[in-house]
């Protein structure tokens, strides 16, 4: 006679999240304020970051230049991995706080020393971009066609079609743009600090951000109107947006996840007036 064997109970055990502090409305105004504080402490590594950000965001404007009607592709899609490149920032800030001279070469060690989680970020980040090209891609081809120069492409949109063109991409980037926000919102600030892994910090973000939808939406808010203006002025703005809204999102993580250690490194900084070189 047969015999049957027990199989043992799987125990699955639920993420363990960090603990996160309730927001005011008006708490991402105050990241802002804290955002241009750093700026202000730290000029030539903010405008030199923000000069490379600009640049490239020119680059690609120039390079889109032959593909006129790709051009909003090729502006959103390097705007959807915006916050990978402000990790640096993040790094600043976080050596600002600890009382350290903020290095430029020092920000990007913690890439390597993080090179698993920055890895991972990386290739969920290339698939959301490769994923918004092909749909931003269709839909060109679909409202737009192929055109050659930029005044053809400004003819176009004036049309019908183009003005549908404009909903579909907007509305498409939109929920696009909504993912990233919950996915990296506060999760890449949580690689720099180094204190949990990827599944976590991914799942901290969405949390974070869904519980508290008040405070979450104006800060949104407040990142789209800064990206749109700095889109308007040919990616110039970005010279002081940039840096401001990095280190804003650093300050509003260490609002929200309550980085004890930080805020004490923070506060003895301020009472000997100044930094540690190391």
């Amino acid at each position: 006679m047969a015999t049957t064997q027990q199989v043992p109970k799987i125990d699955y055990q639920p993420l363990q999240l960090p603990a996160r502090k309730p927001l005011s409305r008006d708490a991402p105004l105050r990241w802002l304020r804290e955002g241009w504080r750093y700026w202000r402490a730290m000029p030539l590594a903010s405008f030199v970051y923000g000069l490379v950000f600009a640049l490239i965001g020119a680059g690609i404007t120039w390079l889109g230049l032959s593909k006129p009607q790709f051009i909003f592709t090729f502006w959103t899609g390097f705007l959807l991995v915006g916050p990978f490149f402000a990790m640096g920032l993040y790094r600043i800030a976080q050596q600002w706080d600890q009382g350290n001279k903020p290095s430029l070469r020092r920000c990007w060690q913690v890439m390597g020393e993080q090179r698993t989680m920055v890895g991972l970020f990386s290739v969920l980040l290339g698939l959301i971009m490769v994923a918004w090209i092909r749909v931003s891609t269709l839909a060109v081809a679909l409202y737009v066609g192929s055109v050659a120069s930029p005044s053809a492409v400004l003819s176009v949109l004036s049309s019908a079609e183009g003005l549908g063109f404009i909903a579909t991409l907007f509305g498409v980037g939109a929920l696009f743009a909504a993912g990233m926000f919950l996915l990296t919102a506060w999760s890449l600030p949580m690689v720099i600090d180094g204190k949990v892994d990827f599944a976590t910090a991914l799942a901290s973000s969405v949390k974070a951000v869904i519980e508290q939808p008040g405070p979450m939406l104006v800060w949104a808010g407040l990142v789209t109107l800064l990206t749109l203006t700095g889109m308007l002025t040919f990616f110039l703005g970005f010279v002081v947006l940039f840096p401001l809204l990095g280190y804003a999102t650093w300050a509003g993580f260490k609002e929200l996840f309550g980085a004890p250690e930080v805020e004490a490194y923070s506060d003895l900084r301020s009472s000997s007036g100044g930094y540690r070189n190391r």
